[in-house]
């Protein structure tokens, strides 16, 4: 049930530092604000009344999309949806990552919500986290005690849940680059809402040896777990092998089974077979052919 919003004081910190100072002063009463797609119906809701908002969104120091000589992509968490979706350096060399934040919520939660708040909920049917799982991203953050980094796959510990302290800031979002001979995909499925919001999604990335065998594959999954996780055993199975279709099928009814997802159990693993059967022989079709075109 919705409810107007209870009083609350609005403050904004001049830079990050003092950001986490005003994090340490007013405690659990405070709350970082930025895009507040979340937020801020989470404050209707009631399932969060902060006496605190501290607004970080004019901190141009947390505002970036930018790519380092090495190929590294770096994301200030201030850098929306919309934005990323649309950058040329993203759509270019992590096109999965474009894809899923052309896939959040609707057009106007898209221009205005951040990728940084994105991860920072945890929602377990958030679509960009499966894909910076798959992408092994990782998250730096800063806090009265310094700055600290940890990987996207050990972020989340629950729905809504994070290993971020309530006195520490996430600044950036850091993407190492692709191998050679890769390609990464992100496949999903969405109920039928006003907001279509995502029933089961994967995120694949397949590097392939000069020889055509898998070096890597990563499946990262949403929507189908308390939290987005790495289909573990399914990339064991198909890594340092030459696969046909037999044993990427095999490999995405591992995938599936490794879900533990928390309603429609059944569909929601049948998709996952379906969705990481899909994205694992498209990529290494994919590079098969990228690969035997550079050969010509």
């Amino acid at each position: 049930m919705f409810r107007l919003l209870r009083p609350f004081e609005y403050l904004e910190p001049g830079s990050v530092s003092e950001a986490v100072d005003m994090l340490v002063r007013y405690g659990d009463k405070a709350r970082i604000f930025a895009g507040g797609t979340d937020l801020v119906i989470s404050m209707k809701k009631r399932q969060m009344v902060p006496e605190y908002l501290i607004g970080i969104s004019h901190l141009s120091e947390l505002d970036f999309i930018e790519l380092e000589q090495d190929g590294t992509l770096r994301l200030g968490p201030l850098a929306t949806h919309a934005r990323i979706a649309a950058s040329p350096l993203v759509k270019q060399r992590f096109p999965m990552l474009a894809t899923a934040c052309n896939e959040v919520g609707t057009p106007q939660v898209r221009n205005m919500g951040t990728i940084g708040g994105n991860v920072c909920k945890a929602g377990p049917s958030q679509d960009t986290p499966p894909v910076l799982v798959a992408l092994e991203a990782k998250l730096h953050m800063v806090g009265p005690a310094g700055k600290r980094t940890v990987p996207m796959d050990q972020f989340c510990t629950g729905p809504f849940c994070t290993v971020l302290a309530q006195d520490e800031v996430v600044v950036e979002i850091e993407v190492p680059p692709l191998p050679p001979r890769s390609a990464g995909c992100y496949k999903w499925i969405t109920k039928i809402t006003s907001t279509d919001e995502t029933l089961a999604g994967a995120g694949v990335v397949v590097v392939l040896k000069e020889d055509g065998s898998f070096e890597d594959v990563r499946i990262g999954l949403g929507s189908v777990a308390p939290m987005a996780i790495r289909a573990r055993r399914a990339e064991s199975l198909l890594r340092g092998t030459w696969p046909e279709a037999a044993q990427i099928a095999e490999a995405a009814q591992i995938a599936s089974e490794e879900a533990e997802p928390r309603s429609r159990a059944a569909y929601r693993r049948h998709m996952v077979k379906v969705l990481v059967n899909e994205g694992v022989t498209e990529m290494q079709r994919q590079v098969a052919a990228s690969m035997q075109e550079a050969g010509r």
